[in-house]
């Protein structure tokens, strides 16, 4: 087993076939499958299922996986520590939703665009599958709301959410899925936004649709809640945020959403309401402790700067709109 098999095998998973990965490589397909057989040989079980459609990897091809990324990364960084060059630079990222859009592919234009030369691979997965994903090796950064759970990965925080109530159109909700009365009058709020708001204390006996038990999210409402002296009730719970919006729209129940994740939801009808007091997210990168590759560091120092350049302007448009308000 050499790394040239395992860079063919990578390549494979990558690009989804070895037609395509050969190509990608400029080596011939035969060559790249006689490379791929021979490790296989050499491990003594088939890392892909093999179909006239196309390839899918195996149970030990999945374990593999992991492993292979970890083992390869260390190779560039040993060949960086010693002063040679990466043949190539690539960066596995994974995201939850909404994350995947809200920072994620901003960031990874911005890097892109500073370091031209870097593929990136940027996947979505729930909370659950992308820590496991980040602590196996199968991607070396995961975006995601925090704090995550305890797996022994380091955490490095970037910005916050505002979480909101996505309540269903009126045509499709139930009692007890609609918006429940504003909060308090105008005269007790502050902003016009705030005016539009439901207090946490208004919320008894709504029915919500939530995110697995765990995640950074459900324990920030559900603490909430508690704080509150409210009880809700979950009637759906499902992993795959982008579903939720399905639900909601369908008059399931109401959903905390992140608010960068809501227009859509909005478009097909749903009813956004902010919640009083405020309910913000933390998120930001998770990774494997230990040195990490140039790439990712890269990659996390260009997140860290973009993060504090947006934390500069929100704090210039709170002072605007304070000024505003007292010239008003």
């Amino acid at each position: 087993m050499d790394t040239r098999q395992i860079r063919y095998f990578l390549a494979v998973v990558e690009h989804g076939g070895f037609g395509r990965a050969a190509t990608a490589l400029n080596v011939a397909q035969p060559t790249m499958s006689q490379s791929v057989k021979a490790l296989e040989r050499d491990l003594g079980t088939a890392l892909f299922h093999r179909a006239s459609h196309g390839v899918t990897l195996s149970a030990a091809g999945r374990a593999f996986l992991g492993p292979a990324r970890v083992l390869i990364r260390d190779v560039a960084m040993a060949g960086e520590a010693a002063g040679g060059r990466p043949e190539h630079d690539s960066l596995e990222i994974v995201a939850s939703a909404p994350l995947g859009t809200h920072p994620g592919a901003e960031l990874v234009g911005g890097f892109l665009r500073a370091h031209p030369g870097v593929s990136v691979n940027l996947d979505r997965d729930t909370d659950e599958a992308l820590l496991a994903r980040v602590r196996d090796g199968v991607s070396e950064l995961g975006l995601v709301h925090l704090p995550a759970a305890r797996l022994g990965l380091c955490e490095v925080a970037l910005g916050a959410h505002d979480l909101v109530l996505v309540f269903p159109p009126p045509h499709t909700a139930r009692p007890a899925t609609r918006v429940p009365p504003t909060a308090a009058s105008a005269a007790a709020t502050d902003t016009a936004a705030e005016a539009e708001a439901v207090r946490l204390a208004d919320l008894a006996g709504l029915e919500l649709l939530g995110v697995p038990r765990g995640s950074a999210s459900r324990l920030l409402v559900e603490s909430a809640l508690r704080a509150a002296g409210v009880r809700t009730r979950v009637v759906v719970e499902s992993g795959q945020r982008d579903l939720i919006t399905d639900l909601v729209i369908a008059g399931a129940g109401a959903a905390f959403m992140p608010d960068v994740a809501t227009p859509a939801a909005v478009a097909r009808g749903a009813m956004v309401r902010r919640v009083v007091p405020a309910l913000r997210l933390p998120y930001g990168i998770v990774h494997r402790p230990g040195e990490l590759s140039a790439t990712a560091r890269a990659f996390l120092d260009h997140a860290l700067r973009e993060a504090g350049h947006a934390r500069r302007e929100a704090g210039h448009a709170r002072r605007e709109a304070g000024h505003a308000l007292r010239e008003g």
